[in-house]
This record gives structure tokens, sequence and C-alpha cells, in this order.
């Protein structure tokens, strides 16, 4: 299990940095000593607007003083700290490589954070090839910098400062968002924000607590309690002996989810319309059960454990979720089947429990060990709950792009390339030598579908490459969509349709081409393809905010993936976010533009100079814009030299003011 030691850590940091306390200091005085009783430091009066915040801060590990009795809430915070204490809120996650900055040294105590913090945009670097580790940072940065940690949620409201128009354009959104969720507070004395003013460690402190405490981050609030539950259900008695070893190894509580109306033997009889056959092919059906668990508030981590009916986990399940307010608390699902992985029965659960912390689960077999299940839960990552902060930040995020292997881990389990090749009006013989000159440059995810008449030479493409380059058909993710009318009024026959076409022996990925009166049945169809393990995962194409509202809760397998039209002068950047949220990726088509829009988007002067100073083409950097935040990308092209600089965006990383640039070219202009 995962062991977090925030003080020491931080302490370090900041003693390296910050200078040290005289020897003989004289004892505190009585003020000072409230002080201490209050705030644990001499030099944070307990009456002081940020004097919660430090407490906070101290208590939960995220900021430690410069000494055992001072905090120095007047000092300055550099980059390279404020990168350690965002990382270690994060969790250490695994970085790719060391720092790539000529002023950040391997192996230093920042070293691990400040790599993160390129790695996934939190903080770049500068133009020169620098990171700033030991420069202060000023207001507007540690603002942004906090935005973008947050995800870059929607801003909010205007700027209301009598300042505004002193703050930097790549700051405006950022400083709007904190500003609107009054992450703020307390440091906007008559009005006035001072964007350019170097923070001071006492306003760290204070925004972190504002942003944590008031949940603006849209995390789940942290679960009291710290125990672990084991709750399962066992019609024969397959999954009760792995419960009951679970909850031994786990020194965790145990819970039997027992129906009202128990299941006889002609109920379980597969295939005959019995009761449990006709409740797994209605996504509605929730099964009463009998008995609670009274003190689910004290369970920070949920085992759950039921069999494989029909590819799925039996209803009852369903009722459990949705049972109790499950945010913030872990669930780690496990199953027992003869037969049947655990596919899409683990990620079809999420969505009744969206503000829980989803780990992978684990299909067993009958009769499985109590060593095998010891040799399992040893080695997940399970959360400590020893701060308010470590729920917080190990809390449901969402998929992270893998710059190094160029892909992202779909909530069906399965890595999808995060740059591919959209295949929409290419035809015969020149989508054959598209595709193959794709792979051949490289890329790894083809994008058709029905409605574009070419599945046929995408098909063949694919087989002729596999043969030359010596791919193998996994290396290779194809996706392909299915349209309104009459395909969705005959989804069956239309799904198959497709697999034929293609003859790839599977699909990657299948997605509804657009909403449709048939939608949810067309999408119940492919659910049971993918229990067949003809298609893989399952997505949407051109849905919005107000369509996912209405269709998830209809559908058994949460989509893996959403596809809109997205570019710089159409950015949804509300829509984006709250995909996101839903653990659900974002791949955009028309990323340049779409057929007589590129020359002009190309030709924009904001992008044409960003793509100078980098030395990369405007295509280059659109499509590096979109990578950053987080939406995968699909040009289209028949020409080779294209679709090979189309595949380099690995290479450069565009500033937090070169993505703000971009940001405010947004014009809601619909291409298609």
């Amino acid at each position: 299990m995962k062991k977090r030691i925030f003080t020491s850590f931080i302490l370090i940091c900041l003693l390296l940095t910050m200078p040290a306390c005289a020897a003989g200091t004289d004892q505190p005085n009585n003020a000072e000593r409230l002080s201490v009783q209050n705030t644990g430091f001499t030099d944070v009066p307990a009456d002081a607007w940020y004097a919660q915040a430090v407490e906070y801060c101290r208590e939960n590990g995220l900021m430690a003083g410069t000494s055992d009795t001072t905090f120095a809430p007047e000092g300055t915070l550099t980059r390279a700290m404020l990168a350690a204490i965002l990382y270690r809120m994060s969790g250490t996650p695994a970085v790719s490589a060391p720092p790539a900055f000529s002023d950040a040294e391997t192996g230093a105590w920042y070293s691990d954070a400040v790599a993160w913090a390129a790695e996934t945009g939190v903080i770049s670097g500068y133009n020169s090839g620098t990171f700033g580790v030991n420069d202060p940072t000023t207001r507007e940065q540690a603002v942004t910098i906090l935005w973008r940690y947050a995800g870059s949620p929607d801003p909010g409201t205007a700027l209301r400062f009598s300042d505004g128009d002193s703050v930097s354009s790549w700051a405006q959104a950022a400083i709007q968002w904190a500003s609107a969720g009054d992450i703020l507070e307390g440091m906007t004395a008559n009005n006035h924000f001072d964007p350019q003013t170097n923070i001071k460690r006492g306003e760290v402190a204070s925004m972190l607590y504002h942003y944590l405490s008031s949940n603006t981050s849209g995390q789940p609030e942290p679960a009291v309690g710290g125990k672990t539950l084991v709750a399962y259900f066992s019609a024969t008695n397959t999954t009760r002996p792995l419960a009951e070893y679970a909850a031994d190894i786990l020194s965790a509580d145990l819970y039997e989810i027992v129906p009202e109306d128990p299941y006889t033997d002609a109920d379980l009889a597969y295939y005959t319309n019995g009761r449990a056959d006709r409740e797994q092919n209605d996504a509605s059906a929730r099964p009463a059960i009998s008995g609670i668990v009274e003190n689910m508030a004290d369970y920070d981590v949920i085992f759950l454990g039921y069999p494989i009916w029909h590819g799925q986990a039996p209803r009852i399940i369903s009722t459990f979720l949705e049972s109790y307010d499950l945010t913030g608390k872990t669930i780690i699902p496990f199953c027992t089947s003869h037969s049947s992985g655990i596919g899409s029965s683990d990620t079809s659960l999420h969505s009744l429990a969206s503000g829980a912390n989803w780990l992978a689960g684990r299909r067993f077999a009958g009769g499985t060990t109590r060593s095998s299940m010891e040799d399992w839960i040893s080695g997940l990552d399970l959360p400590e709950p020893e701060t308010a902060v470590d729920t917080v930040t190990s809390a449901t995020s969402k998929a992270a792009f893998n710059f190094e292997t160029k892909s992202v881990t779909l909530n069906s389990g399965y890595e999808m390339p995060i740059n591919g090749l959209g295949t929409y009006s290419l035809h015969g013989e020149t989508c054959v030598s598209s595709v193959k000159s794709a792979l051949s440059s490289g890329v790894r995810l083809i994008d058709t579908a029905s409605a574009y008449g070419n599945e046929e030479e995408v098909g063949q493409a694919v087989r002729e490459a596999m043969e030359e380059l010596g791919l193998q058909r996994e290396d290779i993710f194809v996706i392909t969509k299915i349209y309104p009318g009459s395909e969705m009024a005959n989804p069956e026959q239309s799904i198959q349709a497709c697999l034929d076409r293609l003859d790839l022996g599977y699909v990657d990925m299948m997605l509804l081409h657009h909403p449709d009166r048939n939608d949810v049945k067309a999408y119940q169809a492919m659910e049971k393809f993918v229990e067949e393990g003809k298609i893989r995962s399952l997505g949407l194409s051109n849905w919005y905010v107000k369509e996912l509202e209405e269709f998830l809760p209809q559908v058994s397998i949460t989509p893996a993936l959403v596809q809109n039209e997205i570019h710089p002068y159409y950015q949804e950047n509300e829509v984006i976010p709250y995909i996101q949220d839903l653990g659900i990726v974002v791949q955009g088509w028309y990323p340049l533009g779409g057929r007589g829009h590129t020359g002009e988007l190309l030709g924009d002067e904001v992008i044409s100079s960003i793509a100078k100073a980098h030395g990369v083409s405007s295509a280059q950097v659109i499509l590096r814009w979109n990578l950053q935040k987080g939406v995968v990308v699909i040009p289209g092209s028949s020409n080779p030299d294209h679709i090979k600089e189309n595949t380099e965006l690995y290479d450069f990383a565009l500033t937090d003011e070169e993505m703000a640039q971009i940001n405010a070219l947004d014009r809601n202009e619909k291409h298609d």
C-alpha cells in the first residue's frame, strides 16, 4: 500500500531554499504561545486571515514550516517548490524521464516534480529551455498553475478586479475561475489583485486550503472513517469464499448482498428467459436488497464481489451501488467466473458511483485459493486514509495522456493512441495508400465509418500493412461507426456489416455516429457484440452535455470515447471537461478546421507566430494544442508528407501563454 510522507519531503525542500532561523532564539512570549497553540507557528498570529489555511496545510502535510516554530508566511515560493507541492498532492506518480531543462538537475529534490509538472503541462518551461527552478512565482503564475492542475476548468465570471487590465492574457481564464470559486479569498484587498507581485507562502497556503476544502476542483469530498468493507453477492456460493478471504486478509468488515426475493435454480438457468436472463437484458432492473450497510460513512475502501452473468455484474450490484453516496470512496471490483473475464462488467458499473475512485478489477475462477487473493491484494495501490488531502487527491481523475507511449488508457481497459488518421472523404486506392502511408509513418489509430463508404479499403490497407510491416492486429486501433436511420433501426445487421467489410476479426471501437431515436437500441446491440468479443470498446460521436445526460442512464457500458468537432475556432471548452470528468476520453474531428476552412486556420497570425517560434508547422501547433487539452486528434490527409508531419508532435510543448493565446481564438464557429 502506498505510503505518503508529505511533511518531511516538503520541509527538506523548503530548508534548501529558505533562510535558516538563528540559533539561540528567545523562548516565545504569551502571544507567540497563543499562535503556536492555534497554528503551530509563532509567526502566524491566531487571528491572521491565513491562519486557518496554514493550520490546514500543516495538518494535511501540504506545507511545512521553515523551522519547528516558524512558517515564514511572508516568504516567497519558487516554481520548483510549487511543483513539488502539487506533485505530492497528486500522489507522486511515476515520471517517464528526468526533467529536460538546462537549469534542472537530475536527481535533485525537485527532479521528479519538475519532470511531472512539465510532462502533464501543469508548469511549462520557458522558451529558453529552462524551467526557472529557483525563480519566485508571481500571483498570476501561481493561480494559472493551480488552474491547470485542476484541469483548466471553465473560467466562470468575468474579471472583477480594478487592476484586471494588468492581468496577462494567458492568466485571465485562471484568475476568473479562482475568483468565481473564492480561491482568492483574502488576497484581493480593495478589489486589487496585483497579478505580477510575487506570491507569499501564506497566500499559497490560503489558495490550497480554499481549493481543496471548498471542493472547487470538482473532485469528491473526502470520505471519513478509514475502514475497509468487503461487500459481495453470491447466488451459488462461488463468490462467497473469495469475499471471506479478502475480508480476513484486509481485516475488513464483511457484508453479504442478500436479495429480498432469493434466486432459485430455475431463476439462474441460462437462456431460458428466466428471472436472471430477464434482469440482465433490462438495464433498468434493480432487484431489491434485504438490509443495508448501516455505517457506510465509516468506510473509505470497498471491495465489491459478484459472479458474471451474461458478461456483466448481476443487476443487484447496481441496486447496491445506487443505494449509497459513495463519493470519495475507493471501489475495487472482483468477480468469479468459470470462463468469462471481468471484461466490461467492471467499467460498466462506474457511472453508478461516478464520484468514487474505481481501481481496476480482477476475475477469479471458482475455487481460487486464499494465497492467490492475498497476492492480488498485496499488489493493489490502495489509499492510506491518513489525511483529507490524501483522499481528495486520490479521487477519480481524468484519463491521462502518456506522451512517452503516445497513448491513453480507456475506461474499458484498452490503450488507444492519441494521434491518428481520419479517413473521411478518402476512397479507393487513395484510401488504401493513405492508410498504409500512415501506418508506415508510425500511426496506429485509424478512424472510419459506415457512412464514409470506405471500410473495405481501410480493412484492406490494414491487412496489407500488417503483412508488409510485420505488425500484429493488436498493434493497430481501428474505429468505425454506424449511422442514424436504417442502420440504427437494424443495429445487429449494421454492426455485423461493418465487421464484415473491415474483415479484421474484431473492431477496437465502434461509435454511434449521431444521436437518433434508436440510439439506445443500437448501443445496447453493440454491448452484446462487446460480450461476444467482436467489439472491444464503445463510444459516441456528436454527443453533447444534454444528449449525454439523457443517454447514459439508459445503457450498461459507459462509453470510452466521445468524438466531436474541435478546433481553435470551435473549442467546446464547456463540453470537454464535462466529458472528461465522466472518465470518458474526448477525440476531435476536423482538428484543422475541415475542408474549406483549413487554409484560414493554418494562416491565423497567432498560430503562425507560435509555429515560427517553435520551428514547426501551424498544423503541428494546432494538433499539439489539442493533445495538451487532453483531446485525441485524427487529422485527415492523403498527402504522405502531411501525414508524417501530423505525427511529429512530441518534440516540443506549448507554454501556458501560447495555450492561452490559442484558447482566445474561440469563435464558437462550427464548420459542419
